[in-house]
Parts: C-alpha cells; structure tokens; sequence
C-alpha cells in the first residue's frame, strides 16, 4: 500500500504526516480519529478499483465509434465482445489481472 496516496486522495482535508507504515502514520487532526490499519487496507483497494474504472472509461471511448450500428467491419462481433468484457472487467478485477485485449 501506498499511503501517500489513500491519504492525499481521501484524507486531504485533514492534518497528517506519514512515511511508508503504518506505524510512521502522524494523525494530527482532531475531528476525527487516526484511521485504523483496516480502513486504510480498505481505502486503497477503493483507489485500485477506481483506477481500474478510469483506464477501463478510457479503452471504451478509444473503442466507441466500433460499437456504432454503421461500423463495418469482419471484426465487429470481436469488438463487441471485447467491449462487454471491458464493462464486466471491475467486477471481476482481482490484483494482477490484466485487461482485455484489444481485437486486430
């Protein structure tokens, strides 16, 4: 995990210092307590999937005008179905899985 990043990204709003650990994690804020080792666990795989779903947007938009009813082309069936498993892909994501790959 990268705390830097689930904390810039979810905590910005709030006063903390951190290295690499947990342990090294200075909560400085008062509003709320420091997040437990859990939460943190449970905020980055967030992170991840939203990740996931930012290039996953991506690959679709580069591929949309394939989906359009007067595209032709012998692929098109290929492109389709490239395009469902893109939908599908976080939901099915787990750590190291590689996206889909384009049709020629």
């Amino acid at each position: 995990m990268d705390y830097s990043i689930v904390m810039s990204k979810k905590f910005i709003d709030k006063e903390w210092s951190c290295g690499e650990t947990y342990e090294s994690l200075e909560w400085f804020d008062i509003t709320i307590l420091k997040p437990t080792q859990e939460e943190l666990d449970s905020l980055w795989e967030e992170i991840k999937l939203d990740d996931i779903r930012v290039k996953r947007d991506e690959l679709l938009k580069e591929s949309d005008f394939r989906a359009l009813p007067d595209y032709s082309s012998e692929h098109k069936e290929a492109w389709i179905q490239y395009r469902q498993e893109l939908r599908d892909f976080p939901s099915i994501w787990v750590e190291g899985m590689e996206f889909p790959i384009k049709p020629e």
